[in-house]
């Protein structure tokens, strides 16, 4: 009797195709979506092959045909131009102390020097520093 119900559930799992009623509209199925994906790549093929013949003519095209270097402009024209900008020349004073990373003091030599940090040691003398701090920026 087990037999028989396992004979007949499993003939029962082979007659079921999911969305499909039988096994002939199933097949018709897949020999369409096989058509189909045929098609596709050779599709792909042929856009594939179009691409690489474009990028080739590019690249003939373009070492063919060099771009002319630009000119250089002229050096005291350029200078000029930027002293005439007060926007230009700010910008390019303060990018280059911003890149110093401090003001920097010549000392005999040439030798660029940093002026050293002021600390304070007491809570007095951090007073006396911010004191001369504020007079010196309150004379200017």
């Amino acid at each position: 009797m087990e037999e028989e119900n396992i004979r007949t559930e499993d003939a029962g799992a082979e007659t079921q195709f999911g969305k499909f009623r039988t096994a002939d509209a199933l097949v018709h199925a897949y020999e369409q979506l096989e058509a189909e994906f045929t098609r596709r790549s050779q599709r792909l093929k042929a856009l594939e092959a179009e691409k690489k013949a474009a990028e080739d003519a590019m690249q003939a095209a373009g070492a063919a045909q060099t771009p002319p270097s630009p000119a250089q402009p002229d050096a005291e024209a350029l200078y000029r131009a930027v002293c005439e900008n007060e926007g230009v020349r700010s910008r390019i004073v303060s990018e280059y102390l911003a890149g110093l990373g401090g003001v920097p003091l010549m000392a005999g030599g040439g030798a660029p020097v940093t002026a050293p940090k002021t600390r304070a040691r007491s809570f007095a003398e951090a007073g006396d520093l911010a004191l001369g701090y504020f007079r010196s920026h309150n004379k200017q």
